[in-house]
């Protein structure tokens, strides 16, 4: 599970934290905000790449050079039957 993401420079989101709960997530605000970037973050983490299929030049803030997506992840032992 995911536990943490820290973007910097990322699409047009210049600096977040964001600490997840166990279980559903919710994200929610205005068109434009920044809710598919978010997404994209945490997919290109998990992944190590774009889930919308772009240029790595286009997921870096116009402002910027580098974009920087960081996180934590916790990994769960389940028993088996």
């Amino acid at each position: 599970m995911i536990t943490n993401l820290h973007t910097e420079g990322f699409r047009n989101i210049k600096k977040t934290s964001l600490e997840f709960s166990e279980g559903i997530n919710i994200f929610q605000g205005l068109n434009g905000a920044g809710k598919t970037n978010i997404l994209e973050a945490i997919g290109l983490f998990a992944l190590g790449k774009s889930c919308r299929g772009s240029k790595d030049t286009e997921m870096v803030n116009f402002d910027r050079e580098l974009a920087e997506v960081v996180g934590n992840v916790t990994i769960e032992k389940k028993k088996l039957k």
